[in-house]
């Protein structure tokens, strides 16, 4: 058993084909009984994701109904959701002066890599 943190870049490759796909899904292979961390705010990055796949034609509109319904029903049963309050920014902040974390240029990337620590 593992513990992952994944967002919402690293999440949308369970419910869209792209590069990491194959890992991604892996992640949820029942075998393993691994568990899967995943911030609130996720659930509407993967949301506006899969409608802009539809939006653009790379999906039909049929399919994102599906995947979202897909992603809404994984949600209840499959992540841990986690809620980022004033002590995990304040956190993110800590970690990106003393570490200068990847990804910390963008506003939730280091309140991300807060919660997972």
């Amino acid at each position: 058993m593992a513990v992952y943190f994944l967002d919402s870049s690293a999440l949308v490759k369970r419910y869209i084909s792209e590069t990491g796909s194959v890992w991604v899904l892996g992640l949820f292979d029942p075998a393993l009984n691994n568990e899967a961390f995943i911030a609130a705010i996720t659930g509407v990055e993967i949301i506006a994701a899969i409608t802009r796949r539809s939006h653009s034609g790379s999906i039909s509109i049929t399919d994102a109904t599906l995947t979202r319904n897909q992603f809404k029903s994984n949600s209840q049963k499959d992540y841990q959701i986690v809620e980022i309050t004033e002590n995990i920014i304040n956190s993110g902040i800590i970690l990106s002066e003393s570490y200068g974390l990847r990804g910390c240029l963008k506003s939730r990337g280091c309140c991300k890599k807060a919660l997972s620590v």
